[in-house]
């Protein structure tokens, strides 16, 4: 009868460490399971900042090219506007219009036109922040 007994309170101390066991595993899969969850919503938010930097990249550029043609004048002092979403508008600053390169040729200062424009932007930081040039170095 003693047998028995013995045989009762193993049984019950072995269900308790398997509770015990199932808590922690199931611990360690939740902190893998935020893991996961933070390292996508950071690439997603990657993604989305990349997107609109291309956005904004490839309306300066048109802008640029339209220059060359023609069709407006980047050296107006009023600001042009680049529309990378519905509520982003942000003001692209020209630069190079006020510049003219001019070398030095055996002592005699020759001018050779105006500097190249090139246009940047300066994204808000919930968009990715920083600044975004095109067409020419800062």
């Amino acid at each position: 009868m003693s047998t028995s007994g013995c045989i009762d309170r193993r049984a019950r101390r072995q269900r308790g460490d398997a509770l015990i066991e199932a808590l922690i595993s199931m611990l360690l899969v939740s902190v893998v399971g935020l893991g996961l969850v933070y390292s996508t919503s950071r690439v997603a938010v990657s993604h989305k900042d990349m997107n609109l930097q291309a956005m904004a990249v490839s309306q300066m550029r048109n802008l640029l090219q339209n220059h060359g043609s023609g069709t407006i004048d980047l050296c107006n002092p009023k600001k042009h506007q680049i529309e990378l979403s519905a509520n982003l508008k942000p003001m692209v600053t020209t630069h190079g219009c006020d510049k003219s390169l001019t070398a030095t040729v055996e002592g005699k200062d020759i001018t050779l036109g105006a500097a190249p424009l090139w246009l940047s932007v300066e994204l808000p930081k919930e968009h990715g922040g920083g600044e975004i040039v095109v067409g020419g170095l800062k």
